[in-house]
């Protein structure tokens, strides 16, 4: 039985988009809200714990759509490429608790992992919907996790991503739509609550500069992933880098499009068109992140390539942005940046035109339906499961409160206090 809680604050930013609730008080009983009132207008209920957190603000719990928890982080290794090659699933998962927790007590609530490859050339499903599972069994620390499934074809982004001289695990790859379909299913069998899969290519190659540029599948091919996410009522992401992929996975029916590189007239006008949500991913293309990647050793070719595709990516978030897209929060969080610094990408939003107070949404509200979890997830709103934050500082005069994880004074997560700062 969880416990019954009255949080108290400054200010509530409920992430509906509203003016915010100045002497909030929020009810939580039995892991939801039960009422939110501004000046002490809740109701009390005999026995409940009372946390008053003075003058921080209140807001829901953010998400991270895009992260990839099993990746080497820089935080912890100091050549990224190797030890990517280098460790053991078992070091693979414990990587990825870590960083579920360090997210965890940086606000972030609810996480959308988009799987990763072993140096034994398979994907780390299995492994990642047994790291959900056992959070949500309370056996270890961290958000709620939305565990992904990598449909992979030969020569696709994340292979190349492996040295040629690894072997890989031909069940887990696919060519041609079904051969696609049986990896899909794998993935969907293993646990995958969602798949996902790269239209393009990216810019992470061992052997090539240009693989950016790549169709990775088929129409056909794509087309058979949505199908089988679809039949199975599961969603599919799609990694799309350039005008071509977008307007590919428009074409199949993905649901989220991630990543915001290079767009053209017609894939801007017809994500806009299509209510589709684009997960944009900046965080990772910042000069001082590519600078990090020099330190660490990546192969030039991967940095002069990072540093040509950094200015179309904002640019191309502007267009995106002034044509109506929707935006949900999502970082890519994987070798780089560290683990806990997600909420850089939130400043960069408002850096190029956003609101604090939509920024702020597409970490909230937007992410939830984006999930289509929006009746359960991101808002502050009777009925609803209980993640609240309490940030010391108000986010919408300096949206970089949010990036410091010691201004992160009370994370609750599902009813439950989760990280305790105040005191």
């Amino acid at each position: 039985m969880l416990e019954t809680l009255i949080l108290k604050g400054g200010l509530l930013i409920d992430g509906n988009g509203g003016e915010p609730v100045p002497d909030p008080e929020i009810a939580i009983e039995d892991g939801r809200i039960t009422g939110v009132e501004g000046k002490g207008g809740v109701g009390r209920t005999a026995g409940a714990r009372v946390i008053d957190c003075g003058d921080c603000v209140l807001m829901p719990g953010m998400m991270d759509l895009h992260v990839h928890l099993a990746a080497a982080n820089d935080g912890d290794y100091a050549h990224l490429e190797l030890a990517n090659v280098i460790r053991t699933p078992a070091e693979m998962l414990i990587d990825a608790a870590k960083n579920a927790r360090v997210l965890l007590e940086s606000g972030f609530t609810t996480l959308r992992d988009m799987d990763w490859v072993t140096a034994q050339g398979r994907n780390f499903v299995q492994e990642m919907g047994a790291l959900r599972d056992a959070i949500a069994a309370g056996k270890l620390p961290g958000p709620r996790l939305v565990a992904g499934g990598f449909v992979l074809t030969t020569g696709s982004h994340h292979d190349r991503m492996q040295p040629r001289v690894v072997p890989r695990d031909p069940e887990r790859y696919g060519d041609g739509p079904w051969d696609i379909r049986r990896a899909s299913r794998r993935n969907l069998r293993d646990g995958a609550d969602f798949l996902k899969t790269c239209v393009s290519g990216g810019q992470c190659s061992f052997d090539r500069h240009d693989d950016l540029w790549d169709r990775n599948m088929t129409a056909e091919e794509l087309d058979a992933v949505v199908d089988e996410g679809h039949a199975f009522q599961k969603p599919v992401a799609a990694h799309c880098h350039t005008p071509l992929s977008v307007r590919m996975a428009l074409d199949a029916g993905v649901d989220t499009i991630e990543h915001c590189t290079y767009v053209d007239d017609e894939a801007v006008s017809r994500l806009a068109a299509s209510g589709r949500y684009n997960v944009p991913t900046l965080a990772l293309r910042e000069e001082s992140v590519i600078e990090e990647r020099r330190r660490r050793g990546t192969e030039e070719y991967v940095l002069s390539q990072a540093r040509e595709i950094a200015a179309n990516c904002f640019s191309s978030f502007e267009r995106y942005r002034e044509a109506g897209v929707r935006f949900a929060m999502g970082t890519d969080t994987c070798w780089h940046p560290t683990f806990g610094s997600n909420a850089r990408e939130l400043a960069i939003y408002v850096s190029l035109g956003l609101t604090e107070m939509e920024a702020i949404q597409t970490a909230t509200r937007n992410a939830a339906d984006a999930l289509d979890m929006v009746d359960e997830l991101g808002t502050v709103e009777t009925g609803k499961i209980a993640d609240v934050i309490a940030v010391d500082g108000n986010p919408l005069e300096d949206i970089s409160r949010l990036q410091d994880k010691r201004r992160i004074k009370l994370v609750v997560k599902g009813g439950e206090v989760a990280v305790d700062r105040l005191a």
